[in-house]
């Protein structure tokens, strides 16, 4: 009877223990279940995240700015490598807002597009000649990184000598360089007249000036009509200015020259 009994106490003791070691082990591994829940929600919140980076185009500003000239070029990787945003203005006459829209309008919206998160521009026209726009207090404390400037040339138009212009550009370059040191100018004449005659000297005297100085220079002329061509009336407005035809022409050319394709 005695044995009986150990016998079966025994088997009692042993089944406790079984017991309470299962559910121990059930414990620990709910406990180690919860605790690696979060992880798990965390890794994959990673892997989505890195996945939806990896389906996204890089920009590759290199190729974008393939067209350029090489130090407005320079400009533009030096800013990308730094991870910095490249600050852009567009100045000219009041010819830039002539359109609907104007080539300064229709120029930075594919600009923005093409360098999203990247360039940030603004604009500014000026109705009047070189000399009296160095009169204007135009803030540059923004630290533009590359200007792209019209700069009033047909405004000056028997009013300004070629010479002149040339020395009021000096120096406005002076003026954003000595707010970034680097900055790049980028040169572009204003529309093309019909039967221009010493307006042509002008704009030839304002591109060969652009070589010389190593600004970056656009010929957005050769996307419109000869001047001899009575076709150029349909890019103009009856007083000279772009029409929708000659805004869309301008524009066209800055993209070629600022987004390579």
């Amino acid at each position: 009877m005695r044995k009986i009994s150990a016998i079966f106490f025994t088997i009692i003791c042993l089944a406790a223990l079984l017991f309470s070691y299962s559910t121990w082990k059930e414990k620990i591994q709910a406990a180690g279940g919860q605790n690696a829940q979060p992880a798990n929600a965390e890794t994959q919140k990673n892997a989505t995240e890195a996945a939806i980076e990896e389906s996204l185009p890089s920009l590759d500003v290199a190729a974008l700015a393939a067209n350029m000239d090489s130090n407005v070029r320079t400009v533009f990787l030096d800013r990308s490598k730094a991870g910095e945003k490249l600050q852009v203005l567009v100045v000219g006459s009041q010819s830039m807002d002539s359109g609907e829209p104007g080539y300064a309008e229709l120029f930075l919206n594919d600009l923005a597009d093409a360098y999203p998160d990247f360039v940030e521009a603004d604009s500014m026209s000026f109705d009047g000649t070189s000399a009296a726009f160095l009169q204007e207090e135009v803030d540059l404390t923004v630290g533009y990184d590359v200007v792209v400037f019209e700069p009033f040339t047909l405004n000056n138009n028997g009013i300004v000598e070629i010479e002149s212009e040339h020395e009021h550009i000096q120096e406005f370059a002076g003026r954003l360089r000595a707010e970034v040191a680097d900055a790049a100018l980028v040169l572009h004449p204003p529309q093309p007249i019909y039967g221009a005659q010493f307006y042509l000297t002008q704009v030839k005297g304002l591109e060969e000036f652009a070589l010389r100085q190593n600004y970056g220079y656009i010929n957005h002329w050769t996307a419109w009509p000869e001047t001899t061509d009575i076709g150029l009336k349909d890019y103009l407005t009856e007083d000279g200015s772009p029409a929708q035809r000659g805004a869309e022409a301008w524009a066209s050319e800055l993209n070629t020259y600022f987004i390579a394709n």
